[in-house]
């Protein structure tokens, strides 16, 4: 950009190790619609990708590199955060990509309602299999607007949780507020960060419109990693202790209904596994979950899940020790997602999209310009597998992992 153009959007790229997916990430950032943005990628000197970096420089005065040890990627995002000079911010993680459109209809979208939160849809690079098909759940299925409901927004409207690579922020609205990621955090940081911004925010959009392409393949990344070590479900519980932590830090609480359904929604897995057999470090999340919904005080509002969860929650109140914890339960998040929708009634209101040509037409544009040709043939898999675990979802629909 030039010393009189006004920036934007800024865009914050960490950069660590994704030299083979870096070249799609940063093409589809330069070939975007909006010009007047920036592009912040946080690298450190000796990544292989760093020179590479430096050369785009050159060719698009809109890149930045800024140099950092790496320590993370919430800190990377942080230190991009710190140098941003847009309007609005956006996190792009390098081995993904933006559809070229995609800022400009954010930037748009949150002039017009005003939001300081916008959040919009995301489509796998390739089918997931059926134990990554939670991620067709991390994307917004309706195109609505929260006044001053927040937390309620956080909690029920798909789409919120857990990413934060499908968020649009007013910069001003994160200074303001002076929110940055939780350093300390190596997986579950995205959904931390979403509890800290969404509670304050008075604005938040959600649009359905997939518009990020999520890698979901990559054999190196940090959830890959710990699932290989297996400790993924661990971590993801020292996210939920210290999101309970930082509750209780608030001077005020709110929705404690929304904690307690997250609560058995994104836990269920810790009273509910194939293996009925109860370990020393199982006992203690049992115990602990059971603290913090009695804590919530869940009796009057469980009674509107399914009976499934229901069942969920009783194991965890009335656990007293045992060495083994009930039968597996085939959860229906088909009838929680029904529940969930009907707190939503009178929280938010429909927004309007500009005009727009045919949805397909731009999206094989995206594909044969800008990416790999394949890609059209697994947006077809991925349109199929959704459509299939749509139409079965509910006690056929396995889902054990938490997000």
């Amino acid at each position: 950009m030039n010393g009189t153009a006004k920036c934007r959007v800024s865009v914050i790229v960490p950069v660590y190790r994704v030299e083979k997916y870096l070249e799609r990430c940063i093409r589809s950032l330069m070939k975007q619609t909006l010009a007047e943005i920036e592009i912040l990628c946080v690298c450190e000197k000796e990544d292989p990708s760093y020179q590479t970096l430096l050369v785009y420089g050159t060719k698009d005065i809109r890149i930045h590199v800024i140099e950092k040890t790496n320590t993370g990627v919430s800190a990377a995002r942080n230190a991009g955060m710190r140098a941003a000079q847009g309007e609005y911010i956006a996190f792009v993680d390098a081995d993904d990509w933006l559809e070229r459109h995609a800022l400009e209809l954010l930037y748009i979208m949150a002039e017009r309602y005003g939001a300081q939160i916008i959040a919009y849809g995301l489509w796998p690079s390739k089918e997931p299999g059926r134990n990554g098909r939670w991620v067709f759940r991390c994307t917004p299925r309706r195109d609505v607007l929260y006044c001053g409901h927040g937390v309620e927004a956080l909690f029920y409207e798909q789409g919120s949780r857990p990413f934060v690579i499908n968020k649009f922020y007013q910069a001003e609205f994160l200074r303001k507020n002076s929110l940055f990621f939780e350093e300390s955090l190596d997986i579950g940081e995205d959904q931390f960060f979403q509890f800290t911004t969404f509670g304050r925010a008075e604005t938040i959009c959600f649009l359905k419109e997939r518009l990020y392409h999520y890698e979901i393949g990559r054999s190196d990344s940090a959830m890959s990693q710990c699932e290989r070590e297996q400790n993924l479900q661990e971590k993801n519980f020292c996210l939920l202790q210290a999101i309970m932590e930082w509750r209780k830090k608030q001077k005020k609480s709110q929705c404690d209904e929304g904690y307690a359904w997250w609560i058995l929604q994104d836990y269920a897995w810790v009273v509910n596994q194939k293996d009925p057999q109860v370990t020393a470090k199982r006992k203690e999340q049992i115990c602990a979950i059971q603290a913090w919904l009695n804590e919530l005080s869940p009796d009057g509002y469980v009674k509107k899940l399914p009976k499934d969860f229901q069942q969920i929650c009783s194991r965890f109140l009335d656990y007293s020790g045992e060495a083994e914890i009930g039968i597996y339960l085939w959860l229906s998040y088909k009838e929680f997602d029904a529940c969930v929708m009907r707190e939503t009634d009178g929280l938010c209101q429909p927004v309007i999209l500009p005009p727009k040509g045919s949805i397909w037409s731009r999206r094989v544009y995206e594909i044969v310009v800008f990416h790999e040709g394949s890609h059209l043939i697994m947006e077809v898999l991925v349109w199929l597998a959704k459509k299939y675990r749509d139409f079965f979802a509910g006690k056929k629909y396995d889902r054990t992992e938490a997000v």
